[in-house]
C-alpha cells in the first residue's frame, strides 16, 4: 500500500504542474528584419518592387526587381531594373559578387531543394521567357546560377507554386496582354515545360497562387489579379480559381466576397496555412488604380493643353497623397469555401512584393507601398492562433477527472490475488460493463476526435465502417465465442496451438504483441498533438501524464481497474457528444431543417459511392474492407477476446458482444453527425476555426475547448485522455496476459500463480514505458507517418490470422503445415499489393484473411497430417 501512496503523491504533484501550461499565444506575430541595404553607400536604401527569391540552403536570396532612383515617375524619374543578388545570412543582408545575366524584375520565383527559381520577368526592353536557378553554395558563401529549360512565351507577373515534384506557372503578361497560359516543369527530370489546359474565364495577371488540400483533392488556387491589354482599360477581377492536381481540371470557385461585398486583390501576397487554410497579405483595390488608369487613357488622347494640365493635376494629386495599400490579411477555408479577415495591421503591405514561406514564418521583403515607392522594409509574419488558456476550472476538472482513474485503480489493487483476478476479473464482472469496456476500447481517442474531422472534411462515406462491426456480430457470436468459452482458455491465440501447433499460437501472440506496443505510442502521441494544438499542454507532457497513469492503475488494478475505466470513460464521451450536438444546434442560426438542405446540397450526407473502383473509399471497399477488419479486430484481437474471456459463460460473452453492437449505432450517427454539424457551424462562423490548425483531428476538441462551457470542455478533454487511457491500458493488460499465457507459462508451465502475478505486474509496466518512450521518440522526431508504415507492415499478418482462426474452425483439413505456409503466402500478397497497386489499404484485412484462408487451405491438401505438427 505504500508503494501505491507514493505513486499517487507523484501523480497529484504531476496534476499540480499543468496548470502553468496553456497561456494565450497571439493571434499573429510579426518581426521586423534588416532592412535591404542601399545600393551605394551614400544614399539611402529604396527598396524594389517585382524582386525574385526566396529560401536556398539555410539563407534568403532577393535579386532583381526595378524602383525609381533619379525621382518619382510622375516628376520624370525614369524605372531602373537591378541585376544585383542580396544574400540573408547571420542576421544581415550582404551584397553577392554574382550578378543576374540580365537586369530582370516582376518574375515568378519558387524555392526548391536544388535553390531558388526564377521565372520570366521583365525589364525596360523585353519580357523574358528565361528560367534561372539560383542556388547558395555555403562553403564559397557564393550564388550559382543554372539556366533551365525557357518557357514556351515569355511572361512577367506570372505566379507559380510546387507541388509534388512539378513546378506550376500560372498566367501573366506578355509584351502585349495578360494571358490564361498554363505551364509545369518536372524538377526530377527538367528536359521542357509541358503546356497544360489554359483556365478558364478572363486572362490574369498580377494575381497570386496557393495549394490546399480540399473536401476531394489537393488543389491550385487562382485569386485575384486583373486582366491587361495594352492600350486598352484594364480589367480588375473579384473571381478565384481552383485547379484539381489530380483530375486536371479547373473550376471556377466564384466571386471572393467579404462579408457580402467582392475584394479586388493586385498584387497580393498568399501562403499555404495549416491544415485547410490559404492566407493572403494585402493586395491592391480597383478604386485609385481605376481613376489613375483612366486618366492615363484620357492624357493619351485629350488635344486640349489646359484639359491635360488639368489631368496632370488630378494625377498627380492622387499620387501624392496615395494612401497606401491594404492592411488587411485575409483567410479562405478550403473546406467550408468562406472568407474572411483574419487581422488588420496598424500599417499598410506592401504590393509586388517578395514573398515566401520558411518553416512556420511567412517572409515579406521590400515591394512597393504606393505608386512609384518602395520599402526596403523587410517583415516576417507567424500566424499562431492555436493555442488557447484553459482555465483553472477546467484543468481542475482535468485533474479530479484523471484523479479518479487512479483511484479506481488503487480500489481494484487489493482484489488483485491472482492472475484469474489479473486477466479475467475472477468472475467479478457483470456483462454490461465488460460490454461497455469492448465498445470503449473500440472507442480510442483517435476514433472520437478522427470520425468528427473525417464528416467535416468529406463527407459519410465510412460511415458503413463502423456499421460493419455490428454486421460481423453474428459471426463471432456464433462461431468465435463459443471455441473461445468451450476450450476455457485465456488468450485468443492458446486456440491456435489447440487446433494446430505451437509455432502458431506464438507467432499470433508475437504479432499482437509487437503490434499492440506500436499502438500504445500512436494512441499515446496522436491524441497529445491534438490536445496541444488548442490547449497550449506541451505533446511530451500529455503523454507522460496519460502514460504514467495509465501504468499506475493498470499495474495495480487489473482488468477490473481497466473495465471501470473504461464504462466512466464511454458514460463521458457519449454524454459530452451529445452535450456538443445539442449545444451546436442552439448556437447556429440555422434551422434544423436548413441545416439537413445545406448539407445535402454539398454532399456532406453522401454515404454510398456504387462504383465498382477498390483503390478509393467506396461502398465496397468499405463494406468489404471493414467487415473483414471488424472480424479480424473482434475474433482475434486479444484485447477485445479478454473482454469475453471475463465472462462465465456463452450467453453472457454473447451479451457483451451485442452491447458493443448496440451502442455502435447511435454513436456513430452521434459522431458523423458531430463532423456535418461542425462543417454548418463554422460555414456560418469561419474566423471561429484557427488557420493554423496543422491536424484535422483538433478540430472537434478546438470546439470544445473555444465553445463549450467551462468546466464541459474540461470534462471533455478529460474524456479524450481518457479514451486514450482506455486503449492503452487495455493493450497493458493484454500485452501482459498474452507474455504470461503464451511464453512465460509455456516455457514454465510449473510457476507460482503468486509468482505469476508479479510478472504479469511487471510486464505491464515494462511495455508501458516502452510504449511512453517510442510516443516521446516519435513526438521528438516529428515523425507523423511512421504509424501508416508500421500499420501497413504489420497488417500483412493480422489479416492472415484472421484467416487462421476461420481455416482452424470452419475446416477440419487445415492442418498446421498448410496454414502457416498460407499465412506466410498471405503476407507476401499483401506486401505486393500494398506496394505495386493502388488498391485502398481498407482491403487489406480482407485480402489478408481471404488469401490466409484460401492459400492454407490448398496448402493443408497438398500435404496432409494426421496429426498436429
Amino acid at each position: 500500500m505504500k508503494n501505491i501512496q507514493n505513486a499517487l503523491a507523484l501523480i497529484l504533484i504531476i496534476l499540480t504542474f499543468i496548470p502553468s501550461f496553456g497561456q494565450e499565444i497571439s493571434k499573429l506575430s510579426t518581426s521586423d528584419l534588416p532592412s535591404l541595404p542601399a545600393q551605394k553607400s551614400d544614399v539611402e536604401s529604396l527598396g524594389f518592387a517585382g524582386m525574385l527569391g526566396g529560401a536556398h540552403n539555410g539563407v534568403f536570396i532577393a535579386a532583381g526587381g526595378a524602383n525609381f532612383p533619379n525621382g518619382l515617375p510622375w516628376e520624370g524619374g525614369a524605372k531602373v531594373w537591378s541585376k544585383d543578388i542580396y544574400v540573408f545570412e547571420n542576421d544581415q543582408w550582404q551584397l553577392s559578387e554574382t550578378q543576374l545575366p540580365i537586369p530582370l524584375g516582376y518574375s515568378a520565383s519558387v524555392s526548391t531543394d536544388k535553390g531558388v527559381l526564377s521565372i520570366g520577368g521583365n525589364n525596360e526592353s523585353l519580357v523574358s521567357d528565361r528560367v534561372l536557378l539560383l542556388a547558395y553554395d555555403a562553403s564559397s558563401k557564393e550564388i550559382n546560377i543554372t539556366e533551365y529549360p525557357k518557357l514556351p512565351e515569355p511572361l512577367a507577373f506570372s505566379s507559380a507554386v510546387v507541388n509534388d515534384d512539378f513546378v506550376y506557372v500560372v498566367g501573366g503578361k506578355n509584351a502585349t496582354q495578360s494571358t490564361n497560359s498554363f505551364f509545369r516543369l518536372n524538377l526530377k527530370d527538367p528536359k521542357s515545360w509541358e503546356k497544360l489546359t489554359d483556365f478558364p474565364g478572363p486572362p490574369r495577371a498580377l494575381h497570386c497562387t496557393a495549394t490546399q488540400e480540399t473536401q476531394t483533392n489537393r488543389k491550385l488556387f487562382v485569386i485575384g489579379g486583373r486582366n491587361e491589354e495594352s492600350g486598352q482599360k484594364s480589367e480588375t477581377l473579384t473571381t478565384y480559381l481552383s485547379y484539381d492536381f489530380k483530375n486536371k481540371t479547373w473550376q471556377d470557385e466564384g466571386v471572393l466576397e467579404i462579408d457580402g461585398k467582392p475584394r479586388v486583390l493586385m498584387g497580393a501576397m498568399a501562403e499555404t496555412m495549416g491544415s485547410m487554410h490559404i492566407m493572403v497579405y494585402g493586395g491592391s483595390d480597383e478604386v485609385l488604380f481605376d481613376a489613375l488608369e483612366h486618366i492615363g487613357l484620357q492624357m493619351r488622347t485629350v488635344q486640349n493643353d489646359s484639359i491635360k494640365s488639368l489631368l496632370v493635376e488630378r494625377r498627380d494629386e492622387i499620387l501624392n497623397n496615395h494612401p497606401g495599400f491594404s492592411k488587411d490579411i485575409l483567410a479562405y477555408n478550403s473546406i467550408t469555401k468562406q472568407w474572411f479577415v483574419y487581422d488588420t495591421l496598424p500599417t499598410k503591405l506592401p504590393v509586388t512584393a517578395l514573398s515566401f514561406k520558411n518553416k512556420d514564418d511567412f517572409y515579406i521583403v521590400s515591394g512597393e507601398v504606393s505608386p512609384g515607392i518602395r520599402t526596403p522594409k523587410v517583415q516576417s509574419f507567424k500566424i499562431a492562433d492555436a493555442a488557447h488558456p484553459f482555465g483553472v476550472i477546467n484543468y481542475s476538472v482535468l485533474a479530479l477527472y484523471l484523479l479518479v482513474s487512479v483511484l479506481i485503480g488503487i480500489y481494484f489493487a487489493r482484489k488483485q490475488k491472482s492472475t484469474a483476478d489479473y486477466f479475467t476479473g475472477g468472475g467479478r464482472i457483470p456483462w454490461w460493463a465488460s460490454g461497455l469496456s469492448v465498445f470503449g476500447t473500440l472507442l480510442s481517442a483517435i476514433t472520437f476526435m478522427a470520425i468528427p474531422a473525417k464528416a467535416f472534411i468529406t463527407d459519410w462515406s465510412f460511415f458503413f465502417l463502423n456499421i460493419t462491426a455490428i454486421l460481423i456480430t453474428p459471426v463471432i457470436a456464433f462461431i468465435f465465442i463459443p471455441f473461445f468459452n468451450k476450450l476455457k482458455i485465456k488468450t485468443a491465440y492458446e486456440y491456435l496451438e489447440d487446433r494446430f501447433n505451437y509455432t502458431a499460437r506464438a507467432f499470433g501472440s508475437l504479432s499482437f504483441i509487437l503490434f499492440q506496443l506500436g499502438r500504445i505510442g500512436i494512441v499515446l502521441l496522436l491524441p497529445s498533438l491534438a490536445i496541444s494544438i488548442v490547449t497550449g499542454i506541451p505533446v511530451e507532457t500529455s503523454i507522460l501524464i496519460m502514460g504514467v497513469l495509465c501504468i499506475f492503475y493498470t499495474t495495480f488494478g487489473g482488468i477490473e481497474a481497466v473495465i471501470w475505466t473504461d464504462v466512466m470513460q464511454v458514460i463521458v464521451l457519449l454524454g459530452g457528444s451529445i452535450l456538443a450536438v445539442v449545444w451546436i444546434m442552439l448556437h447556429t442560426e440555422a434551422s434544423f431543417g436548413e441545416m439537413i438542405t445545406y448539407a445535402s446540397e454539398r454532399d456532406k450526407f453522401n454515404i454510398t459511392n456504387m462504383e465498382l473502383n477498390f483503390t478509393e473509399s467506396t461502398f465496397w471497399v468499405v463494406f468489404i474492407g471493414g467487415l473483414a477488419s471488424a472480424m479480424v479486430t473482434q475474433g482475434t484481437d486479444q484485447t477485445i477476446v479478454q473482454r469475453f474471456l471475463t465472462s462465465t459463460s456463452v450467453k453472457d460473452s454473447q451479451k457483451t458482444l451485442y452491447t458493443n453492437a448496440v451502442l455502435t449505432f447511435p454513436a456513430t450517427i452521434i459522431f458523423f453527425g458531430l463532423g456535418t454539424l461542425l462543417f454548418i457551424f463554422y460555414t456560418e462562423m469561419p474566423s471561429e476555426l484557427s488557420p493554423a490548425i496543422s491536424n484535422n483531428d483538433s478540430i472537434f476538441p478546438w470546439y470544445i475547448v473555444r465553445e463549450l462551457p467551462i468546466g464541459v470542455s474540461g470534462l471533455l478533454v478529460a474524456g479524450i485522455f481518457s479514451a486514450a487511457m482506455s486503449s492503452i491500458s487495455s493493450s497493458l493488460n493484454s500485452v501482459s496476459t498474452a507474455y504470461c499465457n503464451d511464453f512465460h507459462a509455456h516455457f514454465k508451465p510449473q510457476v507460482a500463480d503468486v509468482k505469476l502475478l508479479r510478472i504479469a505486474r511487471l510486464v505491464t509496466m515494462i511495455t508501458g514505458v516502452l510504449g511512453v518512450l517510442l510516443a516521446l521518440w516519435m513526438a521528438s522526431s516529428n515523425i507523423k507517418s511512421l504509424w501508416d508504415q508500421f500499420y501497413r507492415f504489420l497488417g500483412l499478418f493480422t489479416g492472415g490470422l484472421g484467416g487462421m482462426f476461420l481455416l482452424g474452425m470452419l475446416t477440419k483439413k487445415a492442418n498446421a503445415k498448410g496454414t502457416l505456409l498460407g499465412l506466410l503466402i498471405s503476407a507476401i500478397f499483401i506486401w505486393y499489393i500494398s506496394v505495386f497497386t493502388d488498391i485502398s489499404f481498407l482491403m487489406y484485412s480482407f485480402f489478408g484473411v481471404a488469401s490466409c484462408f484460401i492459400f492454407g487451405y490448398i496448402f493443408s491438401l497438398l500435404f496432409p497430417s494426421k496429426e498436429k505438427v
